[in-house]
């Protein structure tokens, strides 16, 4: 069996390394994989996983107009590449952007084969709500777009339930929607971390001992609205706590020119570093951060890989939203999410970590168990290679 894995964004290292780990996974029962990425890469194997990519420039800190042409450029070169593959016996197309659907469409019915749709965030509802996208026309089109792939889509996958429900509600059957979250990397987390990263952090970075480190590794986006972390710094000034912001994005600058504005000194921003560095220091931290804007779509579906990451790592985490990961949390006695305005509330929590280590490390133990009860990667490796073997021999008529 064969599977053309489509994921323009690629990576296996840092980043969003979901289609490499699935990809793995496959080769591990004897599927063959090729991967057709964007991104340019030195390797042709890797892992098993054969690369084959269109060499598409493309940078998350690109404006709008600028994404959109590289999002086109990868359509027209990746359906070129996709028809020169053999044997192919499934197509698997994982989102974003959205316009990989069109090559996955086009290659399938070509080559009459099935083609699995994975989406990781609604496209274009978030943008939409968010006001990135304004233009009726363009607006009309990219939803004809969205139907169209889901209507000729053998199956879809949803990162979450709220995605799920996203798409049913766009007249697709349930029963062509499977949901498989995020991976918690409950085996791997021991790999990456030991006991020890808490004293190597300490040691590298004096400033920190005694503090409570709040983490948050990720993009610097317009959905991820970091301005946020900083006004709670400024309104609720507390030298005990430290937040630490990891990553790139093209909102990072403006964050660190107002942290200097503000004169906080309790924000540090670091730039990107590899995944073992990554978990060194959510490792070492003591409450993980996932944020958002404060639009409703993106709370309500968000599946942000870093939440499973630091449940895996048994690490208590505090959201700036609603949603089903603060129900999750709060049942699981794991962490809260707070209304976006709530920045007392928010800040009352990081205190409690602060002030109640048992607490802390309660809350720590109960996400762990989350992890491994709910999100194992192990588990949810095997539901995806089910799911592809579902569509061996299955060519199109």
């Amino acid at each position: 069996m064969k599977v053309l894995y489509i994921s323009q964004h690629f990576e296996s290292e840092n980043g969003l390394t979901r289609p490499y780990e699935l990809a793995k996974k496959l080769t591990e029962e004897n599927i063959e994989v090729t991967m057709l990425t964007g991104k340019n890469l030195k390797e042709k194997e890797l892992d098993g996983i054969q690369i084959v990519s269109t060499k598409t420039n493309y940078d998350h800190t690109f404006a709008f107009h600028k994404r959109l042409l590289a999002f086109m450029m990868f359509v027209i070169k990746s359906i070129y590449l996709g028809l020169k593959e053999k044997n192919v016996d499934v197509i698997y197309a994982s989102s974003a952007p959205i316009t990989v659907g069109i090559t996955a469409l086009i290659v399938a019915k070509i080559k009459r084969v099935p083609f699995i749709f994975e989406v990781r965030d609604v496209w274009p509802d978030a943008p939409i709500e968010m006001g990135i996208i304004r233009n009726r026309t363009f607006i009309w089109i990219v939803r004809r777009l969205e139907k169209m792939i889901y209507r000729h889509a053998s199956h879809i996958v949803a990162l979450s339930d709220g995605i799920k429900r996203n798409i049913a509600s766009k007249d697709v059957a349930n029963s062509k929607v499977s949901v498989i979250t995020n991976l918690a990397h409950c085996d791997k987390a021991i790999q990456y971390v030991s006991k020890n990263e808490r004293s190597h952090i300490e040691a590298t970075h004096p400033e920190l001992i005694g503090k409570t480190i709040a983490l948050y590794p990720g993009t610097f986006g317009a959905a991820n609205d970091l301005t946020f972390i900083v006004d709670v710094a400024t309104q609720y000034p507390d030298p005990n706590i430290h937040y630490i912001l990891i990553g790139r994005g093209k909102e990072k600058a403006m964050v660190e020119e107002t942290i200097h504005n503000r004169g906080l000194t309790n924000i540090w921003l670091l730039d990107n570093m590899s995944k073992a560095e990554v978990f060194s220091w959510m490792s070492a931290s003591d409450v993980g951060i996932v944020n958002l804007a404060n639009v409703p779509i993106l709370a309500t579906e968000n599946s942000s890989n870093k939440f499973f990451d630091f449940l895996s790592l048994s690490k208590p985490i505090i959201l700036n939203f609603k949603g089903w990961q603060d129900d999750l949390l709060r049942k699981h006695l794991a962490g809260a999410g707070f209304n976006y305005h709530d920045k007392a509330g928010y800040y009352d929590f990081l205190k409690m970590i602060h002030d109640n280590k048992i607490r802390k490390l309660a809350m720590g133990t109960s996400a762990r168990v989350l992890a491994e009860s709910h999100f194992d990667a192990r588990i949810l490796k095997d539901q995806f290679v089910k799911l592809i073997k579902n569509y061996d021999g299955n060519e199109l008529k």
